[in-house]
């Protein structure tokens, strides 16, 4: 069973982000056995999801347990969370949830007898026949900081043994103290991590200021908050997660490492200011001024009932972790809206709305007035088209644009592509700048692009040509002719992607990868590149293009497009027309559409995790000029 079988979409995005990161040797967890060890359940299990994420991923074969330390001082495997259970208790690694993030116990006779439970589970542990032993622990060992002091690894404030916060200091303390001293005594390699303070969609913890802001702003409720200026370090469970991984894989042996989220040093001031720009109606803060105290009771730092008492400041160096290469994804702007909109509990689909300065909804309606533009030259003339791409599948999956979606496709085949580019030019609107290579001396692309003049949609790549037009786009692509059979198909592929990876690399003055199944061609070929001039190159792209053209082939390949390396796909599934909604209008779609989106895209219904829902490409420069508002 997969986990999306069994995870909402915002436990599916957590439970991947350590296998999407690219950050973590796939090699190392090939084959490995993980347990799990302590009392948090809900931790525990997202840890171990986030391990399975690799079997679903890329069939790594690693299995995961829980293992818990019974009366008698032995250790037993209590669950096993994948379909091969491990047999015995033996691991390659070992991860201890300890207190991390957790409410620790509350009276003395609690706290030792809970320290004595654990010392048993650290010997348990400490026999078995592992590579290495991670405790998770926080922030709080480090007791009172001074302000905007970010603790390493190895420094600690102080905190009074008389004040509550002492306990949940020095437990954590004791917990990594005796872990370490039990491992050196066993010979044993021993790691720490220390997080912030930890935050998640669907992942019950103990609660913080940042918690409890999302959480009062998605039920819409009065927040009673002193606005201090004291920053504490955040982290999502998506860095988290990976961050385990990074330390157990990649890390030096017998070291203790911080980790915290991007941009995620916040003040309980610039957390409201970041939940009210993103939502101003929900977001209610009331600020109680200094020494003052609220209808409720809540005294300055303080959000009753949910919690108290106020909490001290805890920044995190981690500066050690990132020395070895360790980059958190997620920022605390970007968790806090997820989670909000978690709490929320809406049927919507999740996106962020502040993508592109909160233009991009205005980028669609601009984009669907013109495509009714093409879909009127196109009906005019007879030709034969199809929404493409991202278009395509928003039109199946959504009846509209993908949410994040930022551009627009048409496809058609070879024959109404050339009958298309002979009349659009004199039939758009003079606003409407068709750019090729023959309009546009620095334009090197093998397909089309409508571009809206006097607007700016710059992608990183095009950005770095500020000469050329850059206006909010449209791809208008045909699909080319293949051959037969096997062999023909792959030498027109082949062919087709080094003319296209000449022109590009020479275009931008970039390598050509060496990587595939042809490094050597890639090699040479990047080698004499500049000795190529770029008339000729575009030429021999076009040929490589057009070369079945005319022929009597039962397959098509997009040879123009983003996905040159799929290969190639039968002619009759772009033989017939059926029309689809699409933003309230009808548009045509290929009958055969279910069989192309998977050839395209696989479980094209799947859609990609909630954090990355940003937009389809990385526009660097946007202004929407005179059409800023624009309407139909």
């Amino acid at each position: 069973m997969l986990l999306r079988d069994f995870l909402n979409e915002f436990e599916l995005d957590w439970a991947q982000a350590a296998v999407r990161s690219g950050q973590i040797p796939q090699r190392s967890l090939k084959g490995a056995r993980i347990l799990l060890a302590g009392d948090q359940m809900e931790l525990q299990e997202a840890i171990a999801w986030s391990f399975m994420a690799w079997n679903d991923e890329k069939h790594s074969d690693v299995k995961v347990a829980e293992a818990a330390i019974q009366a008698d001082g032995t250790l037993t495997v209590t669950h096993s969370f994948t379909t091969e259970p491990i047999t015995g208790v033996t691991a390659d690694y070992v991860i201890l949830t300890g207190l991390c993030c957790a409410q620790v116990p509350q009276t003395p006779p609690e706290q030792l007898e809970y320290l004595q439970t654990f010392g048993a589970l650290a010997d348990g542990v400490c026999r078995l026949n592992c590579k290495r032993i991670l405790l998770l622990s926080d922030g709080r060992v480090y007791g009172a900081l001074p302000p905007e002091f970010a603790a390493s690894e190895y420094e600690a404030g102080k905190t009074d043994v008389a004040a509550e916060p002492f306990s949940e200091q020095y437990l954590l303390q004791a917990m990594e103290s005796l872990l370490i001293s039990k491992a050196r005594a066993a010979g044993k390699s021993c790691s720490i991590l220390r997080t912030g303070r930890m935050y998640g969609a669907c992942l019950p913890l103990k609660e913080h200021t940042a918690f409890t802001m999302a959480k009062y702003t998605a039920m819409e409720m009065e927040q009673p908050l002193m606005l201090s200026a004291v920053r504490s370090s955040y982290v999502s469970i998506h860095d988290v997660l990976t961050a385990i991984q990074f330390v157990l894989t990649v890390c030096p042996e017998n070291k203790i490492f911080n980790v915290k989220g991007k941009d995620s040093d916040q003040s309980p001031a610039q957390l409201a200011i970041l939940l009210y720009q993103n939502f101003p109606k929900q977001c209610r803060i009331n600020q109680i001024e200094h020494g003052a105290e609220s209808e409720n009771g809540a005294r300055p730092g303080e959000m009753r009932p949910v919690e108290e008492p106020q909490e001290s400041g805890s920044m995190l160096n981690t500066q050690l972790i990132e020395h070895y290469g360790y980059e958190p994804q997620i920022s605390v702007e970007d968790g806090l809206i997820i989670l909000v909109k978690y709490l929320q509990h809406t049927d919507e689909v999740f996106i962020f709305d502040n993508t592109y300065l909160g233009k991009l909804k205005k980028v669609q309606e601009i984009l669907l007035g013109y495509l009714l533009e093409i879909d009127r030259i196109c009906r005019k003339y007879d030709i034969r088209y199809f929404l493409a791409g991202g278009t395509l599948l928003g039109a199946i999956r959504h009846h509209g644009f993908i949410p994040w979606d930022d551009d627009a496709d048409v496809m058609m085949l070879r024959e109404d592509y050339d009958r298309f580019m002979q009349v659009v030019q004199k039939e758009l609107p003079e606003n409407i700048f068709v750019q090729v290579p023959e309009t546009e001396k620095g334009n090197h692309n093998p397909f089309t692009k409508l571009r809206i003049n006097d607007t700016m949609f710059a992608t990183e790549f095009t950005g770095h040509f500020m000469d050329m037009h850059n206006g909010i786009f449209f791809d208008v692509l045909a699909h080319d002719q293949t051959g037969n059979h096997r062999w023909s198909q792959k030498l027109h592929l082949m062919l087709t992607m080094l003319s296209r990876s000449i022109v590009f690399n020479k275009w931008g003055n970039t390598d050509i990868k060496s990587g595939g199944n042809h490094p050597v061609i890639c090699r040479i070929v990047d080698h004499v590149k500049y000795l190529i001039p770029m008339p000729f190159a575009e030429w021999a792209q076009k040929k490589a293009l057009t070369f079945f053209q005319n022929r009597n082939t039962d397959y098509l390949y997009d040879g123009m497009g983003r996905n040159l390396k799929r290969g190639a796909f039968p002619k009759s599934w772009l033989m017939e027309t059926v029309y689809v909604d699409f933003e309230g209008y009808k548009f045509p779609v290929p009958k055969e559409y279910d069989q192309y989106l998977t050839w395209l895209y696989g479980d094209y219904m799947q859609m990609i995790p909630v954090s990355a829902r940003r937009t389809s490409h990385s526009i660097v420069l946007t202004d929407l000029g005179a059409y800023g508002d624009f309407k139909i």
